[in-house]
């Protein structure tokens, strides 16, 4: 008995302090994270509802990555994309070869990014209704409607706006169909006909949507897997949900690019993305 009571006396400590740091987690309040709910957004909503749906779009979406909220800037504020404050304000008539009203202006703008460019601002935003953003006709339209709100009035109605391309409904404004990828194009020239850039920044700086395309922070993350840079690269084009880097949104990128690439093609944007020549 003695003898079983020296061998349990020097695990008493241990013990009482296991105990106590259990205790103690168990009596600081717990959280619990959960994905964002999807926005039920439904034809009773009035225009304001619907622009304070477009407000948390917009947010979750990742469109700050680009653009940006900056009172008293003007269109040009920091960010890679116009500054949206005042838009509705700045585009009361539209613009010049664009639709001449806010609404019209600002569906285009979304269904078809690439048709009316703001001056000193490149072609890199992908049409809303497609990967990244992925916003459907109900979303599209809560968008607008918060956008509207910035600088004006919300006005529009679930139904009021066109359809995106693809519904089978007509729509006044059409969106450019997605680019065609050339069959002998560079690495570089597939980075921007697929619209990589809009989500990944070209050097390190300020963070966007996605990963930077730096060659050396390539090579690191392939190595923390184990991984070649090859290898690495050619998983996370063809098959992105195998491997979410931290700090970043995941079920953003295209899963379909493994059967609209071409095997050249795809060596092509790894051999530029790691710098190699022939890209």
């Amino acid at each position: 008995m003695n003898r079983g009571l020296r061998l349990f006396t020097p695990a008493i400590p241990a013990v009482v302090a296991v105990g106590f740091f259990v205790s103690f987690a168990n009596w600081i309040p717990q959280t619990h994270w959960a994905p964002p709910k999807k926005l039920a957004l439904t034809a009773d909503l009035t225009p304001a509802e619907l622009a304070r749906a477009g407000a948390t779009i917009v947010r979750e979406r990742g469109c700050m990555a680009c653009h940006t909220m900056e009172p008293g800037a003007g269109v040009k504020g920091g960010g890679r994309g116009p500054n949206l404050d005042g838009i509705a304000a700045r585009r009361a008539q539209g613009a010049a070869g664009a639709p001449a009203n806010v609404v019209d202006y600002l569906v285009q703008s979304l269904y078809e990014p690439g048709a009316h460019l703001v001056e000193g601002y490149p072609n890199i935003m992908p049409p809303a209704i497609g990967a990244p953003a992925k916003l459907s006709y109900e979303e599209v339209t809560a968008v607008v409607n918060y956008l509207q709100s910035l600088g004006g009035t919300a006005s529009v109605k679930l139904g009021e706006l066109p359809k995106p391309p693809g519904s089978g409904a007509a729509a006044p404004i059409q969106a450019a169909a997605a680019p065609a990828v050339p069959a002998a194009a560079g690495g570089a020239q597939l980075l921007t006909d697929l619209g990589c850039v809009a989500c990944h920044a070209q050097s390190p700086g300020p963070q966007a949507i996605g990963p930077v395309f730096d060659a050396d922070s390539i090579r690191k993350t392939a190595g923390e897997r184990g991984m070649s840079p090859e290898a690495y690269l050619m998983e996370s084009i063809v098959e992105p949900a195998a491997y979410q880097r931290e700090g970043f949104p995941a079920g953003l990128m295209p899963a379909d690019y493994g059967t609209k690439l071409t095997a050249a093609q795809l060596e092509s944007i790894v051999a530029y993305l790691l710098g190699e020549a022939g890209s």
